[in-house]
């Protein structure tokens, strides 16, 4: 009778011991998709806050879009610095920099009056926050705790977390701006980046106990041995890579003009900024639905067909914003497109990275491509001011996007996966 009483007490400890680790295990997981949505929440709403900055600051429209462009830049830039350094410190190191830096830029940007000092905290300080709280340091934050089998699902939900910060940002956003201008908006959307601080510190310590309970064994790999500048090399004489950037550069400028120009071109042709504001709401949730649709397709058919495909329907799309007349219902249908086929691309090109240079070597891979992403933003975001601080407004922009989308889907095809 003791034997099996204490087989029960053993039991019942195993048990309250296994839902005590699923239970942190689902705080921590829910801990990093709030850190990243509200941070791709702040990212994503540029256009929001662009209007608002012209008119406080008194700077023209092309110049503000250039601060935007080189924040597209440092946000892809400033990501292997911070993985870096993440390396040396820790991920809550990184995250809790990244905290400070988006608090002081949101809250020191719309008071600058000159074009140098709008660079510093809108261009420089605030969008090197976001790249210290990207994807990549979340999920280096939750790695340790959540082990390496859980890390690929929860890799899935924390992608997905993004699109439920523009969900709900975008509107609070826009109705703050509208209300109360952006000199009020912006400082108290530095609050919920802040309240983000016991979290990160409480992901810190969780890592710290977790490490000591557990030691992680390092082995040592080929991957690692291996020189970046080896990895790179070897990546630039597959055409597959070329064809990758090709794309990629064409994402970003295809994704720039969403999160710059979009709020402001709708609101230009007559919409209501309110609704305006609903519609990247919507995009926002569909985003979520076309990463993951894109993701099953992908294991199903040819992934550069895939790949290809949503290239394929951006060329739709813009075709549409050349020739229809925006009205509420164009607005809606046409930016329910633009988020299916919004970070649909990263599931296929993923894909292909880690089919061709192994999972170890992808980050690297993914990491410099990543870059041109970011060099298409900087592109649009800038060029986008300028044309429509011209006669040439909205459409030549989409003129743009329509060529790049085109050599998108051809290159995309071929591609050898």
């Amino acid at each position: 009778m003791r034997d099996q009483s204490n087989i029960a007490q053993l039991d019942k400890g195993q048990s309250s011991k296994r839902f005590s680790n699923l239970f942190s295990l689902i705080l921590a997981l829910l801990a990093g998709c709030l850190v990243f949505a509200v941070m791709q929440g702040i990212h994503d709403n540029y256009g929001i806050m662009l209007p608002g900055i012209v008119a406080r600051s008194g700077l023209d429209y092309a110049s503000v879009s250039f601060v935007i462009a080189v924040g597209q830049i440092l946000y892809g830039a400033t990501q292997p610095v911070f993985g870096m350094l993440a390396i040396k410190k820790s991920n809550a190191f990184v995250m809790l920099l990244g905290i400070l830096f988006m608090a002081a830029g949101l809250i020191a940007s719309p008071f600058c009056n000159s074009l140098w000092s709008l660079l510093l905290f809108f261009g420089v300080l605030l969008p090197a926050g976001t790249g210290a709280l990207c994807f990549g340091i979340v999920m280096g934050a939750l790695a340790p705790i959540i082990g390496e089998k859980k890390a690929a699902v929860a890799s899935g939900i924390v992608q997905a977390s993004a699109g439920i910060g523009d969900a709900i940002m975008s509107p609070l956003l826009q109705r703050l701006t509208d209300g109360f201008g952006v000199t009020l908006s912006m400082p108290v959307f530095s609050i919920p980046i802040l309240l983000m601080l016991p979290i990160v510190f409480w992901l810190g310590t969780k890592k710290k106990k977790i490490d000591k309970a557990q030691p992680v064994q390092v082995i040592a790999s080929d991957a690692k041995k291996e020189k970046l500048s080896d990895i790179l090399k070897s990546a630039f004489r597959d055409r597959t890579y070329w064809c990758l950037l090709i794309g990629f550069s064409t994402c970003g400028f295809h994704m720039s003009i969403i999160e710059t120009h979009l709020f402001s071109q709708y609101v230009g042709s007559g919409i209501p900024a309110s609704f305006a504001s609903l519609t990247l709401t919507v995009y926002g949730v569909f985003t979520m639905l076309g990463a993951v649709i894109t993701g099953f397709l992908g294991q199903k058919f040819r992934m550069k067909n895939v790949l290809a495909s949503v290239y394929g329907i951006r060329i739709l799309i813009a075709l549409a914003f050349i020739f229809i007349p925006k009205s509420v219902p164009f607005t809606f249908i046409a930016t329910s497109l633009l988020g299916m086929t919004g970070d649909s691309t990263v599931p296929p090109t993923t894909g292909i990275i880690s089919n061709k240079v192994g999972v170890a070597k992808m980050a690297v891979v993914y990491g410099s491509i990543f870059i041109g992403h970011q060099l298409g933003a900087f592109a649009s975001a800038w060029l986008g001011g300028i044309f429509v601080s011209t006669a040439l407004g909205y459409t030549a922009l989409w003129i743009a996007d329509l060529c790049l989308c085109i050599t998108a889907t051809v290159a995309s095809f071929k591609i050898r996966d």
